[in-house]
């Protein structure tokens, strides 16, 4: 069993602290205890644990559901549900925000760990889907912008070339033209990086948005 690290949301202070002993007691590192779902959603944001349990019923105005749902929109971190209500229109709303796990009070430690293993290993396997999809989806783009470009690129070089070849180095279009032909050479450069796509990495780009970074994500830079 892999040492997870885990936050522990849960309203009563004496059962927080019971849930936190017997998690530590099974090997697993617990990050933290809150008792109001916006305090939560912030220890998740700043801990990044590697699995939520939550109790549904917190203090404040926002329960555990909901707390649920703003912590796998904002964080993608697996959330376990940890309650003594199991009414169908509790089961209803907790089902909307997708969780990884209903574990129902009173409960034994063995279940427990049972549901947070089961619980780990579907976000691992879902977040290794999800990152195949995108390298497929990467390597599909780079392979068609690469055939696109390649036949224009080999007609603006060869041109270029010839060109070059029937003025003099003095001409004054004649540098222009080498410009042309250096810049077609980069482009082709770009070209190899892309066909030498192997995994998915990004980076910034700008305000609110990432790029695939070509540095991590080709062997043509290893």
């Amino acid at each position: 069993m892999t040492k997870a690290t885990i936050l522990v949301v849960e309203d009563e202070g004496i059962v927080a602290q019971e849930i936190k002993s017997r998690l530590e007691k099974a090997g697993y590192s617990v990050c933290g205890v809150a008792h109001e779902g916006e305090r939560a959603v912030a220890d998740a944001e700043m801990m990044t644990p590697d699995l939520v349990l939550m109790d549904i019923r917190l203090k404040g105005d926002m329960d555990g559901i909901e707390a649920a749902g703003l912590i796998r929109e904002r964080c993608n971190i697996p959330v376990v549900y940890l309650t003594a209500y199991t009414d169908s229109a509790t089961l209803e709303r907790a089902k909307v925000k997708e969780p990884f796990g209903y574990v129902v009070k009173p409960f034994e430690t063995r279940s427990l760990m049972v549901s947070i293993e089961i619980a780990l290993h579907r976000h691992r396997s879902e977040t290794e889907r999800i990152y195949r999809e995108k390298l497929e989806a990467v390597l599909e783009t780079a392979g068609a912008v690469c055939h696109e470009l390649n036949q224009p690129m080999m007609a603006i070089s060869g041109n270029a070339e010839l060109l070059m070849g029937m003025i003099e180095p003095s001409d004054p279009h004649y540098e222009r033209i080498s410009k042309i032909r250096s810049q077609v050479e980069r482009m082709g450069a770009i070209t190899q990086k892309l066909m030498g796509i192997t995994r998915y990495e990004t980076r910034r780009y700008t305000s609110g948005e990432r790029i695939v970074d070509l540095e991590k994500s080709s062997t043509t830079f290893d």
